[in-house]
C-alpha cells in the first residue's frame, strides 16, 4: 500500500531502524533478511532525500531528519496496530486470532495455562504465543505488539490500566528432609539460597528485591532463570528459597518440599493484567481479558 508515493510497509522497517540503529538488529526484530532491510533503508533514503542513518566507526547514528520522524512514525504505527488492524467484531467460535502474551512461569502455571486450555474449546482457531517478561517485552508492549501483560502491580506500566486478578504471599521452601521446623531470621540468613532472576536483565523477584532493599545479605549459591527450577535446587541440600505460596503449593504436590512462613511479613503479591491503552476497544482482547478474570475468580475456590 502506498500513500503519497511511500510504501507504508517501509514504515515498519523505519521504526525498527530508528530504534535499533543497526541493520542486522532491525532485520531480526521484524523477521526480514538483512539484504531486505538494507534495500528498505535505500528506498527510505530516496523517499525522504536524507541518509536517515549514518555510519561512524562501528556505530550508526540518526540524522536530524530521522530523529524528527521517530515520534510520528511510532504514533502512526501504534494507531494502526492498536486500532485499525484490530477493528471489527470478534466471534471466539470462528475468528482466527494470534494473541501474544507476556507472563512468567508462575502466572502461566497458576492461571494462564488453564485459560489457554479453555480457549481451545471456546475459540478453536485462536492461537497463543507466551513470551517471558523482559525489557524487550516492555518495548514491544509500547509498540502495541504485545496483546497482554500479566504482571504484578509494583511492575505495572504507568498510563495503562491495571486490572487485578489474584493475590498471593511469600513463603520459604526447604527440602522436607533438611530438618527445618521453624525458620527464623538467623536460620534464614545462615543458610545458602537459591534465587530466580528474570530476563537478560536478571531482574529480581519481589521477595529478593525486598531483601536487597533492606540491605540484608544472603549467600546465594544458585541463580536460576525461573521460579519453577527453585525446587530442584534445594532438594537434597540445606538451601532455602522464597516462592509465592500458590506456586509452592503447586510444587509441593510434585517435589519433596516443605513450606515455612516468612519470619516477617513480606510484600503482598498482586497479580493482574495490562493492555496498551490504544487497545481499549479491541473486542478480541476484551474477550480474553474477561476469560482471565472469570478464571481468576475460581482460584480461591480451589485453594
Amino acid at each position: 500500500m502506498r500513500f503519497d508515493g511511500l510504501d507504508l510497509n517501509l514504515l515498519v522497517a523505519l521504526e525498527a531502524l530508528i530504534e535499533e540503529r543497526h541493520v542486522s538488529a532491525a532485520a531480526r526484530r521484524i523477521h526480514l533478511s538483512q539484504p531486505a532491510v538494507t534495500g528498505a533503508l535505500k528506498r527510505l533514503r530516496e523517499y525522504f532525500n536524507d541518509e536517515l542513518l549514518v555510519q561512524r566507526g562501528r556505530r550508526m547514528f540518526l540524522t536530524p531528519k530521522a530523529e524528527a520522524l521517530a515520534e510520528p512514525v511510532h504514533r502512526a504505527l501504534l494507531q494502526i496496530r492498536g486500532e485499525i488492524t484490530r477493528a471489527g467484531s470478534f466471534d471466539p467460535a470462528t475468528t482466527a486470532r494470534h494473541f501474544v502474551i507476556s507472563a512468567s512461569d508462575y502466572a502461566y502455571t497458576i492461571l494462564l495455562g488453564n485459560v489457554v486450555a479453555k480457549a481451545a474449546t471456546l475459540a478453536p482457531k485462536v492461537t497463543f504465543e507466551i513470551v517471558p517478561p523482559s525489557e524487550q517485552t516492555i518495548n514491544r508492549f509500547d509498540r502495541a505488539e504485545i496483546d497482554l501483560l500479566l504482571t504484578v502491580d509494583t511492575l505495572a506500566l504507568s498510563n495503562h490500566t491495571f486490572t487485578e486478578l489474584w493475590r498471593d504471599d511469600e513463603v520459604i521452601i526447604s527440602w522436607d528432609e533438611a530438618g527445618f521446623e521453624e525458620i527464623d531470621v538467623d536460620t534464614f540468613f545462615a543458610c545458602g539460597h537459591a534465587i530466580a532472576a528474570f530476563g537478560p536483565e536478571r531482574r529480581p523477584s519481589i521477595a529478593d528485591h525486598y531483601i536487597d532493599r533492606n540491605g540484608w545479605k544472603r549467600r546465594v549459591e544458585v541463580q536460576l532463570p525461573e521460579f519453577g527450577a527453585l525446587c530442584q535446587a534445594i532438594i537434597g541440600t540445606k538451601r532455602l528459597a522464597t516462592m509465592h505460596r500458590r506456586y509452592a503449593l503447586h510444587f509441593a504436590k510434585l517435589y519433596p518440599i516443605k513450606l515455612h512462613p516468612t519470619w516477617t511479613p513480606f510484600p503482598e503479591i498482586v497479580e493482574g493484567i495490562q493492555w496498551h491503552n490504544v487497545r481499549d476497544s479491541d473486542p478480541g482482547l476484551q474477550w480474553l481479558a474477561g476469560l482471565l478474570q472469570t478464571s481468576s475468580q475460581e482460584l480461591d475456590k480451589k485453594s
